[in-house]
């Protein structure tokens, strides 16, 4: 068995079972790849591959369980690589993160600013991800982290940490009837059609459990996850905007008038995530307490000791979040 050969499955595995993209990503030939794999078939004596013809059409029950010990080995690979690589040179690296546009535009600037500079050597990667489209699937490499405003689902390679707490804000057009009113209900924002975040998403069940407890059924007329997106359809007068605080703040010669609905939502949770098996380098603590000033190394350290999420939580009981 070789490493290479696992890498080759991974690669596989991630374009879809296509060989010939999975060669080309890994920068060789399609018969160089579906010959390793073979070779290693034969000598696990197992299929870890479905196959029609000259395609690969599914993963056989053992192929499953041998993927996911290969995505285990080849994380292993890069942790001992990142630590050679931390003993040799401190100052390179790389660090990847996956977040969405609101989070990238406002929340991320100033860290970004502040890392680039002090750690130019490093490697510095910004990912656009979707809260509907990642849950449950963050990546998980040596260096990925994920900052999101949704909730993750389970995941027992996971470490999901409280990053802050972020709010709901309304937008309107400057001539709109809510465009004066200081602390507008929940019943007059319902008599207008509505554009926020698509169902499931935090912060439009935010939204859809304070409606429901006062037994409101609100109009959406469009859901969008792009926070600008809603923004301009409010200003072309197709309705009233429900977005995040950061987004509804940022208003300036755009027409629209902001309203604080601090009175009505409650905050919801954003997160910051990354794999069990990542080695955090020195400059990850940094990035992490320049973006959270609460992810404290000691901190991160003892969450790095904990062998279950319910112990990680409690490190984070009685803790006061910032609010955005």
């Amino acid at each position: 068995m070789k490493l290479q050969q696992l890498k080759y499955l991974k690669a596989i595995k991630d374009n879809n079972l296509n060989v010939s993209a999975a060669s080309q990503s890994m920068f060789t030939t399609q018969p160089g790849v579906s010959k390793q794999v073979g070779l290693l078939e034969k000598e696990l004596g197992v299929r870890i591959f479905e196959r029609r013809g000259k395609n690969l059409s599914g993963v056989t029950p053992i192929g499953e369980q041998i993927l996911e010990q290969v995505e285990r080995m080849l994380a292993l690979e890069q942790k001992i690589k990142a630590l050679a690589n931390e003993h040799l040179d401190p100052s390179v690296g790389t660090l990847n993160i996956y977040t969405t546009h609101t989070i990238a535009r406002y929340l991320l600037p100033n860290s970004v600013s502040y890392f680039t500079q002090k750690y130019p050597n490093i490697n510095f990667h910004l990912h656009p991800t979707l809260p509907l489209q990642t849950k449950g699937i963050i990546s998980k490499g040596h260096s990925d982290f994920s900052i999101v405003a949704h909730d993750v689902g389970a995941d027992n390679d996971l470490i999901v940490l409280p990053a802050y707490l972020w709010t709901l804000g309304l937008v309107v057009p400057d001539e709109h009837p809510l465009a004066h009113v200081r602390k507008p209900t929940l019943k007059q924002l319902a008599e207008y059609p509505i554009l926020s975040y698509e169902p499931g998403s935090t912060g439009r069940r935010t939204q859809d459990e304070a409606f429901g407890r006062l037994g409101i059924s609100p109009n959406y007329f469009m859901t969008v996850m792009d926070a600008d997106v809603i923004k301009r359809y409010v200003q072309l007068g197709f309705g009233i905007g429900i977005v995040s605080t950061l987004a509804a703040r940022d208003i300036e010669n755009t027409g629209l008038t902001y309203i604080n609905l601090d009175h009505l939502f409650e905050p919801s949770s954003a997160w910051i995530c990354f794999s069990k098996d990542i080695l955090l380098q020195n400059y990850m603590y940094d990035f992490l307490l320049s973006f959270s000033p609460h992810l404290t190394k000691i901190l991160m350290e003892s969450v790095l000791m904990q062998n279950s999420s319910e112990k990680v939580d409690k490190l984070f009981e009685g803790l006061e979040l910032p609010v955005y």
